[in-house]
C-alpha cells in the first residue's frame, strides 16, 4: 500500500510542474485628478490685471533706461577721450 501513495505524490508534482506561467499583471491605469476650478471675484480679477499692466509698464521703462544708460556711457567715453587728449596751445 505504500507504493500507491508514492505514485500519487509524483502525479501531483508532475501536474504542478505543467502549470502555465502566470501572466504579469499590467499596472493599474493612472487616474487623472483634475484640480477644482474656482470662480474669482471681479475685484480680484481687476487687481490682477492692474498689477500685470504695472509690471509691463515697468518692464518697458527698464528697457528704455538701459538703452539710455548705454548711450550715456558711450558719450562719456567719447567726451573723456576728447577732453583728455586735447592739444594745449
Amino acid at each position: 500500500m505504500t507504493a500507491p501513495k508514492a505514485t500519487a505524490k509524483a502525479k501531483t508534482r508532475a501536474v504542478a510542474a505543467k502549470k502555465p506561467a502566470a501572466r504579469a499583471k499590467a499596472p493599474p491605469a493612472r487616474k487623472t485628478v483634475s484640480e477644482p476650478t474656482y470662480t474669482m471675484p471681479q475685484d480680484v480679477r481687476d487687481w490682477i490685471e492692474r498689477a500685470q499692466s504695472i509690471m509691463q509698464h515697468q518692464k518697458g521703462l527698464i528697457e528704455r533706461l538701459k538703452e539710455e544708460n548705454a548711450e550715456l556711457k558711450t558719450w562719456r567715453r567719447w567726451a573723456e577721450d576728447r577732453i583728455l587728449k586735447a592739444d594745449y596751445e
